[in-house]
């Protein structure tokens, strides 16, 4: 299933550069997010051109059981591994689930690209969402990804609005002296 998100930011596209890479924003994310339990940045490496990175990312569950089983709130956790091209603003990722149970049915990836828009910058997602399932249960697939759809798009949503708090409340806020 393919999916699509656009948002504009309050900034420009170098200030959501800087956010998006700044120590500070995934702790301001997690704190003002209405969907995330967890976000933590498990690695970055600076490379020059390119920052690649992990970030882990618990979302609340949405499913409480399939039939009589529960349904483990880890199954909906996954890390981001995404590279950034700092030359055209675009940033590359696969989302991983933690579940590996989840992992070899679910395939997650895309781009999200930033641009200057009349002063402020226009975030642009897009990818990919699969579940491989056994045939019989292809009808659940297309269940399922609507739903993981859905769900992706709540967490972008709710980002937007966090993205335009910190820049006004933390990156641009007066150094104390």
């Amino acid at each position: 299933m393919h999916f699509e998100a656009r948002h504009r930011l309050a900034g420009t596209v170098d200030e959501v550069e800087r956010a998006l890479f700044d120590p500070r924003y995934t702790d301001f994310l997690l704190k003002h997010h209405g969907v995330l339990l967890e976000a933590k940045v498990v690695e970055v490496k600076d490379e020059g051109s390119k920052i690649r990175r992990k970030v882990r990312y618990r979302p609340k569950p949405v499913i409480a059981s399939i039939g009589p089983k529960p349904v483990p709130p880890e199954w909906f956790a996954f890390v981001e591994e995404s590279t950034w091209d700092k030359a055209s603003k675009v940033l590359t990722f696969k989302n991983t689930p933690t579940s590996a149970t989840i992992s070899s049915m679910l395939i997650n990836t895309g781009t999200i690209r930033l641009r200057e828009v009349g002063g402020q910058c226009e975030r642009f997602a897009e990818g990919e969402i699969g579940l491989k399932l056994p045939f019989l249960l292809k009808p659940l697939a297309m269940i399922g990804e609507a739903v993981i759809h859905r769900e992706g798009l709540k967490i972008l949503d709710g980002e937007a609005p966090v993205m335009n708090r910190f820049l006004a409340e933390v990156l641009r806020a007066p150094n104390p002296a």
